[in-house]
């Protein structure tokens, strides 16, 4: 699909809808044909593909440098610096030498002209996690804590968690859903599970446009 110069700045509403669009479309996907994913990294780039698709984040907008991009964008960084504790968890440190970054975002097209490239404003975020259920992992609850962190300022933060198949789900899946309920106070998150015995119904938590 080639690039094209939108004339009108399309609304957040409209932007949301189509993020969400894009989410609910792997999720589809996902249950239908859980093995075509091999790793998270595939489902980034399922969730990339279809949100380009859609055409509306793939507009060429001019940054304060003057340089075109499109709103789209793949492991941008976050605004807060984080320093990983003992217990593997991310703490908010100006201190840290190292930022975190978003798997899939959409940069507010209201900011991009007044921001540099390196500095645009993030309206809607999302993380994603396959099989992430060991007793240890922490994936989930930095990923919650990246997308709900007010200094990052994301206004449509998501946290994807896909189950394909995983034991370690099912011997803990109390502890797992109850992190996943916590992190929708905050932000929206969907559960899906696919495995030999249940194909279960995706649960979407938090505010969700509804389709």
């Amino acid at each position: 699909m080639p690039y094209h110069r939108p004339t009108t700045r399309p609304s957040e509403a409209a932007l949301v809808v189509q993020f969400e669009r894009g989410i609910r479309s792997l999720v589809r996907r996902f249950r239908n044909h859980p093995y075509a994913f091999y790793t998270e990294t595939d489902l980034h780039c399922y969730l990339y593909h279809r949100l380009y698709a859609e055409g509306t984040f793939n507009g060429l907008y001019k940054t304060h440098e003057g340089h075109d991009t499109i709103l789209l964008h793949k492991e941008y960084p976050t605004v807060a610096r984080y320093r990983r504790q003992e217990d593997k968890k991310l703490r908010n440190d100006p201190t840290a030498r190292r930022r975190g970054a978003f798997d899939i975002c959409i940069w507010d097209p209201a900011y991009v002209q007044e921001q540099h490239h390196r500095n645009q404003k993030v309206l809607c975020a999302a993380e994603l996690a396959l099989n992430e259920c060991g007793r240890n992992s922490v994936h989930t609850i930095n990923d919650a804590t990246k997308l709900a962190d007010p200094e990052n300022n994301i206004k449509h933060g998501y946290l994807l968690f896909f189950v394909r198949d995983d034991p370690g789900y099912r011997k803990d899946q109390s502890r797992i859903r109850q992190q996943l309920k916590d992190a929708s106070k905050k932000i929206n998150v969907v559960f899906v599970q696919v495995d030999k015995e249940i194909k279960a119904v995706p649960e979407f938590w938090g505010s969700w446009v509804k389709t």
